[in-house]
């Protein structure tokens, strides 16, 4: 009896160290150990035999935060020169097509995909107990195969209801913000992170299970939802490919992406030169930035251009400076004392003095 305790220790042993090692040298810790953020695709189709209804994009940060953004199959995406919804582009060519455009849209590789199907969906929502909606009036859809009548308030859905739910909010609510999906799914999560064990049957690989192990090492209040930025042109729903990239570097990376609308620059003229700042500002309001001052630098002999940053600008500095030829000095506000302007001006961010040689056409 002893000498067969020995042996099942060593198996129980051996085990162990062979779990520990296959999950210390999964994709996910090596992406983690890189700094990368780790990406899980999946595809949620809420009707048999069609095409997927939303995809899932789930994130995790090397700072160890979740993240999900939810992808509705009816946004469109251009192939070749042609423009297909998310849903047609999987039944015209299949999933890897649709991983393909997701991954390309957002800028990742997947290190896993899988599609959800109706009746995992079923026992996934089963398991929560089913979700909660709130809604501030009737809602009445009879569309075969689709089949709601749900009374204001707050409904607990089962599982058919939750898809029949989301079917409409994807297809019928004609909403790009989507929000009535992403209140389900704030909720969803909700119920998911009281219940992470409901999600077990959807994480049958070693690199999901590894993947699902270190999300719910996340704290509940640092999990974060989003939609897919969309809006309408031409009677078609195409991503906000300038709102995508702010989304992803937010989510991804813990950093705002900016755009050149967000920046608000005072130009000086710190020549002789007659008219140099309002054509400079000009030029810069062509080129998508606020300008929100022109006028006459303190003095008429600047030797170099500066860019006065104020404060909690300093993000903003690269997308005006790489657009300006010559030497540039970039000066804090306290280092340069604005005092000598009159004062930072108001709404400005950034203070463009111009010094000799400068000339936007040079």
């Amino acid at each position: 009896m002893r000498r067969i305790s020995l042996v099942l220790g060593f198996v129980l042993i051996a085990l162990g160290l062979s779990l520990y090692f296959a999950l210390s040298r999964s994709e996910v810790a090596h992406r983690l150990g890189r700094g990368e953020p780790v990406h899980f695709l999946y595809l949620l189709r809420l009707i048999p035999d069609a095409p997927p209804d939303m995809a899932l994009v789930a994130s995790l940060s090397p700072q160890g935060l979740f993240s999900l953004i939810l992808i509705p199959g009816t946004i469109s995406v251009p192939k070749k020169g042609v423009w297909n919804t998310l849903s047609t582009l999987y039944a015209l060519e299949g999933p890897p097509a649709l991983s393909a455009a997701i991954a390309n849209l957002l800028e990742i590789s997947f290190v896993e995909e899988k599609e959800i199907e109706p009746g995992e969906w079923d026992r996934l929502i089963d398991e929560l107990g089913g979700v909660v909606v709130r809604l501030t009036e009737r809602l009445v859809v009879k569309e075969p195969p689709l089949s709601l009548d749900l009374p204001p308030g707050e409904q607990l859905l089962s599982p058919q209801k939750t898809r029949d739910f989301l079917v409409y909010c994807v297809h019928y609510a004609e909403d790009p913000s989507f929000s009535l999906a992403r209140d389900f799914f704030q909720e969803f999560l909700a119920r998911l992170w009281a219940k992470p064990k409901a999600l077990s049957g959807l994480a049958a690989s070693w690199k999901a299970r590894d993947f699902w192990r270190r999300v719910w090492a996340c704290p509940e209040e640092g999990v974060r939802l989003a939609v897919l930025p969309a809006r309408s042109e031409e009677a078609r729903l195409i991503p906000d490919l300038v709102e995508v990239r702010k989304l992803r570097g937010k989510l991804f990376f813990g950093r705002d992406f900016l755009t050149r609308d967000e920046v608000r620059v005072v130009v000086l003229n710190g020549t002789q030169e007659r008219f140099l700042a309002t054509r400079t500002a000009s030029w810069l309001l062509e080129r998508g930035f606020q300008v929100v001052g022109v006028g006459m630098a303190d003095r008429y002999d600047y030797e170099h251009t500066i860019l006065v940053v104020g404060a909690g600008a300093a993000e903003k500095v690269p997308l005006l400076k790489e657009l300006l030829v010559g030497e540039v000095m970039v000066m804090a506000e306290q280092d340069f004392g604005v005092e000598r302007i009159g004062g930072w001006p108001k709404g400005a961010d950034l203070v463009l003095i111009l010094g000799a040689g400068f000339d936007v056409r040079s």
